[in-house]
Formats: C-alpha cells, structure tokens, sequence
C-alpha cells in the first residue's frame, strides 16, 4: 500500500482514509482519435478538516469575507511515500453538507498539458505580438514580397523571410496568353514591355511564415504562464512544419487598409469659413453639423457642392461620403474633374459627414473644393446657412500610395488554442508536460522514443526509497514486464476496431475549384474517408471525424490561352462558386519561389499601377506540397493521395495520413488487433516511472498504453492496452 500525499500549494490536504485517489492517464486514445491535451485529470473528495477548512476558506460559507476563489485552478502535486510524482493544478468543484455541516470539499486534480486551454483561454492570434512582420502596402513592397526566397536562411540558421507575397488572388482570375494584342488592365501574366497587363499589385495579400506564431505563443505566454514547447517537431529543420505559412486574409476581397479601398485620403477639415455666423465644429475628419445645438432640429435638410480635379486626367479615383459612419454616397470609380450636388433629406439625429478620396494608386488633385449647406426650422423661421472649404497643401492633396499594413489587424480571426488545436491535428501531434516545456512529437516519434526514466536524477534520498523497490523491477527501458504483478482474475480481450469508417477533412473547402472537385468527385478537396482496404466492417460505431479548422485551396497551373504548352505559374484565387470574393477559414500553404524560364519566355507580367506593367523573373507560388519536386519532397498536406496541382500526376504521395497517422488508425482496423483490459498491483519504482508510451509486455506479448487509471493505496493500476503487431 503506497502512501499518497496531496498538496495545493505548500499546504498538504487532509485526507478521507477510505477515500480512493485515482489518477487517470491517456494522451492518444484510440477511441478519441483527434483528442489532444489531455495527458491526466481526476475527481475526489477530500475532509472538512480545519486544515482544509482553512485552505478553501470555509467555502460553504459564501459571507466569509474575500474567501477562497474557486474560479482559479490552483498550482497541487501529488506525492508517493514523499516522492514528487505529478504536479499540475487543482480546482474546487463544491462543498458537501452532511446535517448542515461541511463534510467533504469536492476537487479535481489536472495535468499541466491540459492547462493549456486555461492559459491561452480565448485569446484570439491577433492578441500576438507581431510588430516586427509590420510593413506597408505598396506596390514596391507587395513586389518585392513576390520575390523572395521563403527557404532563405540567415548565419544563424533561421529563416530571413517570413513575410512573403504568394500568388494568391482575393477576387480576379488571373490567366497567361501569348497571343497578341495584349489587353491593357487584364490579369494576363504573359509579359510584353508596356502593355499594361498582369496581375495587379492590389489583388494579392502577404502571407505569415507558422512557425513565428508558434514562437509568438511561446513568447508572449513565457512570461506570466512559463509556457515553452519543445523542438522536437517544432524546430525549423522539419519542412513540413517550419515552411508551412498562413495567408493574412481576415476579410474578403481586398487587403482593406481602412474602410473604403487600399489607399485613402480623409480629407483634413481643418479650416471652415461659416457665413451664416455659425460654427460647424469637426474632429479632423467628420463635420458634425448639429454640435453646437443643445436641441438639435428635426427636419435639416443638408445640400453638398463638391468640385475635385485631379492632375493627371487618367487615373482613376472615388469620392466616398459617410453619414454617422455608414455610406451616404459613393461616386464609383472616376477618372478626371468631379463636379456634383448631393442633397441628403435623411433627418436621422446626430448627422456627422466623412469625406474620403480613395484609389488602388497614387493620385495628386490640384483642387478639392467643398461647399456645405442645408436649411431647417428653428421655431418656425427657415434657418439657411453654408460653409466653403478649400483643402489644399503646398496647392496639391495627394492620396498616399504607402499604407500601413499591421499584422494584428490582418491575420485572421482565431482563437490561439483553435489555431494550435489545428496544426496538432494535422500532424497527428502528442502534447505532454516535461521539464517545465510542453513537449509536442508526432505520435510516430513519441512511442518509438525511449524513456529510460526520471527516478535516477532525484534527491539521493528518494533514489534509496526507489532503489529498494527496484530491486523487484526494472527501469532501465522502456519496456516493462508486469507478469509479476498481474491480476489474472479479469482480464478482458475486445474488439479493437472503434469505427466502421475515420475521416480526415478540412473544414473549409467553399473556394471555387475546391468546390467543383467536391461536386465531381462527392468528396471534399482533400479529404480521406478511411477503412482498411476499402472494406466496411461492422464495427460498434459508425463514423468518427477528424476535422482540421483551416481553408484548403486547390491551386491551379496555368497553361497558355493560345497555344496550350504548360507555364510555370501556378496560383490560387479566393472566390466562391460564384466568383464571389471569398473569406472562408484561414488558409495554410507551402509558398514557393519559382523561376518563370520556360519556352521562350523568362519573366511574367506584374502591375504596379492599373496602367503600368513590369518583368518578373521569379514569383512565389502558392502549394499544398512541400515542394513543386518529388525529387526533393513528397510531403504535402493533403490527407489522401490527391492528383498534384503541379505535376498532375501522384508524385507527392507522402499525405499527412500516410505520414502521420497510417500506423495509428492502419493499425486499428487489422484483423490481429485486439483491445485488452488488465489489472495490475505494480510496486513504486514502475509507478513513479511508467509514462504512456511505454511498452507493456505480458506473456511475451507486447502491448502500446490507451489509457491507465491506478489507485494509489492499493496501487492497482487499470491497463487499456492494444496489442503490438
């Protein structure tokens, strides 16, 4: 019988001598394929004593002054005979009464890996600290984020370019046609000097490398929570992991720097002259006409003379005009002078007025003139009055070309833990807590590590307690025998197939040839429906999901219009079936920089402007695969086997089932696979270092750990065990 000993804090609680302590224990149990952070967690009672009475603050008694905040895990640990074995946090679930008296509080005993969800709670990912990845919108830096190498690394080995431009489309098909005439203002990528075609600079997004989220999280989390991962997938040697980038797409169509396009210009309403004697007050960017009255009038009519002129009468422009923060008017796109009246009859109160000049490019106005007026009833007399402005600087106003783009403000919109919960489903990732990390390995990795256990690095008093126990046991690998120690009164051999069918998809799949391939095909992009060998067998439940929370996007090569031959451009486009811009959930992909020497042609076509065009001798493309080579990488994150959008052929076959859960659920479905329930009395020294990816071997047989639950005064331990084929 082992001696058990529970503290909350420094404080050791009071025990029920009858009380049975369990803890039980499961990190990938096959019955809960997608489970994660779930390493151990525990209910019990423990006495009303004085000691725990003066611990939980009387908590049956809700007017204790202050009292003990039950809304907050507490840091507990679990000790054997005085050995350290668990800690975690401990939460207090409630009071029993017994003849209206306290007779035992109610408490729940967790790991620290499932902590996890309490530490990140429901922070989102733009709660992360991105400052650094900040840049503008520009044609220069979209350009220039078009080009460069995401492989690239710097003299320390860590990636120089997390912020790259793929050739990703927010709204407009892009296509490639030699033939000639080239059409100005088209989305064709076939590059002639001066023909203003190619895709424009304004229709593509930047996209965030990964794994600097994964380390923002690490980051900003060290802090108040101690939270760090591991490298043992994390690290930036593992390509699928540390090339893997997400798309800032937090809002369908264009990037939207402010509410009304790319680049915009609140016009300064710095100076009126009013000649009515009234004074229309403004907070820099909206007129609010009714400030000065402490009983605003009801039926305001409200008149606008605007007159705008631009210098360069090709370019084009819009006049936007928001009432109390929607759009009153819209001019559409413009090109030349502008000159209008606008009467608004809304008499909606307060009314306030933005004006807003905005373009996909730089434009420089020489005059920008307004004239506000309006009149109303003010007890029965017709008030009339009208003010001029004139905004000028230096005799131009220019919409800046350069605008900020803030990371925070254009990654999408997830909770950290979704966001985490994500990748680790994808992956087929193991989370546990060791050594002050949360140590993340594929589930592969994770039982085929070898623990030789932790005892040995102990105080040199709890060594002797362990080395007498270990004198009828081994730790030194991590296999165990329990033969010894078993309990042959119940044991039970089950059927170890838990579902007749598992399928792995991605929630998201509403882009457009994502869409068609659901329709032809009546799977999603993507998706595996798996059971061994196409066969349906009777199992005891139907089917399990796994479902991944991000956009996956099928991309496409394009081949020329004209003549047929394959290019080197391959690009995805965020449309619905109705070439609708599309959101969707956020979108993972391997960017990859791609030389665009084929046939005769080196270099594709890019706009700067919406009349301009330039060479480009390298782009990013976007993929599902790790590389556009099989030769270099088969990998890709797809679940089945999908044609490759680059080769079209199955050259990249290495699927994140194939590479990440094949031996799992594979090896659920085989005809030798059994489900095997044991009991066993194990002495300290396996207690104290058994982990879940040690091996059990009973009568030379081998089995891997689902799950174990052991009762530490009698330490009977519970075994789920699947037998090793």
């Amino acid at each position: 019988m082992q001696k058990v000993q529970i503290y909350v804090g420094s404080t050791r609680l009071d025990l029920f001598k009858d009380e049975t302590i369990k803890l039980t224990q499961s990190l990938k149990n096959i019955n809960k394929v997608d489970r994660i952070f779930t390493e151990f967690t525990q209910t019990f009672s423990v006495p009303a004593s004085s000691t725990n009475n003066i611990l939980f603050e009387h908590y049956y008694n809700f007017n204790v002054v202050g009292g003990f905040d039950a809304r907050r895990k507490q840091p507990a640990s679990i000790e054997l005979n005085y050995i350290p074995f668990k800690t975690g946090l401990m939460r207090l679930d409630g009071v029993d009464l017994k003849d209206n008296k306290a007779y035992a509080y109610r408490i729940t005993f967790f790991g620290e890996t499932v902590n996890l969800k309490d530490i990140l709670a429901t922070n989102q990912i733009d709660s992360l600290d991105f400052d650094i990845y900040n840049t503008t919108y520009e044609p220069s830096t979209v350009l220039d984020g078009m080009e460069l190498d995401p492989l690239s690394l710097d003299v320390d080995g860590n990636y120089e370019n997390n912020l790259v431009v793929p050739l990703i489309s927010h709204t407009n098909p892009i296509f490639y046609d030699s033939d000639s005439p080239v059409v100005s203002g088209t989305n064709n990528m076939f590059f002639l000097a001066g023909s203003g075609a190619g895709v424009f600079y304004s229709d593509l997004k930047y996209a965030l490398r990964v794994e600097t989220i994964i380390n923002a999280i690490s980051t900003d989390y060290l802090v108040p929570a101690g939270l760090s991962f591991s490298d043992d997938f994390f690290n930036t040697e593992n390509k699928p992991y540390s090339t893997l980038f997400l798309w800032l797409h937090r809002k369908s169509g264009s990037v939207g720097v402010g509410t009304e396009g790319i680049n915009q210009l609140f016009l300064p309403i710095s100076t009126w002259t009013p000649t009515s004697g009234t004074t229309i007050s403004n907070n820099g960017t909206t007129i609010n006409i009714f400030s000065q009255y402490q009983s605003p009038p009801s039926d305001i009519i409200t008149k606008f003379d605007v007159y705008i002129v631009p210098t360069d009468p090709s370019k084009e422009w819009k006049l936007t005009i928001n009432r109390s923060g929607g759009e009153f008017y819209s001019s559409g796109n413009v090109t030349g002078t502008l000159s209008l009246t606008i009467s608004d009859f809304d008499f909606i109160q307060p009314l306030g007025y933005t004006f807003i000049l905005s373009s996909e490019e730089q434009v420089v106005f020489s005059t920008a003139t307004l004239k506000m007026g309006g009149n109303y009833d003010n007890n029965g007399t017709q008030v009339y009055w009208t003010d001029d402005f004139t905004a000028t600087a230096g005799g131009n106003i220019t919409i800046p070309l350069a605008v900020p783009f803030i990371i925070n403000e254009q990654i999408p919109e997830m909770k950290i833990i979704d966001f985490l919960t994500g990748i680790f489903k994808m992956f087929n990732l193991v989370a546990y807590y060791e050594d002050s990390k949360i140590v993340v390995k594929t589930y592969d990795d994770y039982f085929a590590s070898l623990d030789t256990g932790l005892w040995e690095e102990q105080s040199s008093e709890w060594q002797d307690e362990l080395r007498y126990w270990n004198e009828i046991g081994s730790t030194t690998s991590n296999e165990y025998s329990i033969d010894e120690f078993l309990d042959t009164r119940s044991t039970k051999v089950n059927l170890a197939l838990p579902y007749k069918q598992i399928n792995f998809l991605y929630e998201g799949t509403g882009t457009i040839l994502a869409k068609k391939y659901n329709q032809l095909n009546n799977i999603g992009w993507g998706e595996i429906r798996y059971t061994l060998d196409g066969l349906v067998y009777d199992a005891p439940s139907d089917v399990y999901n796994v479902k991944i929370p991000f956009e996956h996007m099928q991309m496409e090569r394009l081949n020329d219009l004209t003549y047929g031959f394959q290019t080197n451009v391959m690009y995805g486009i965020s449309v619905n079936e109705n070439v609708q811009p599309y959101i969707g959930k956020p979108l993972l992909f391997y960017p990859i920089k791609q030389s665009q020497a084929f046939e005769s042609t080196t270099s594709v076509s890019v706009r700067p402007t919406l009349s301009t065009n330039v060479a480009k001798t390298d782009i990013i493309v976007p993929s599902n695969s790790v590389s556009l080579n099989p030769a270099v990488s088969v990998e890709n994150i797809n679940f089945p086997n999908e044609i490759n959008e680059w080769t079209l052929n199955s050259d990249f076959s290495n699927s994140l089932f194939e590479g990440y859960y094949k031996t799992f659920i594979s090896e659920s479905f085989n005809i030798k696979r059994r489900f095997i329930k044991v009991k066993a009395y194990l002495p300290l020294n396996i207690l104290y270092d058994l982990k879940l990816n040690n091996v059990i071997e009973i009568n030379n047989e081998r089995y891997k750990i689902n799950s174990m639950s052991t009762n530490f005064q009698t330490g009977e331990t519970s075994f789920e065990l699947i037998n090793i084929l």
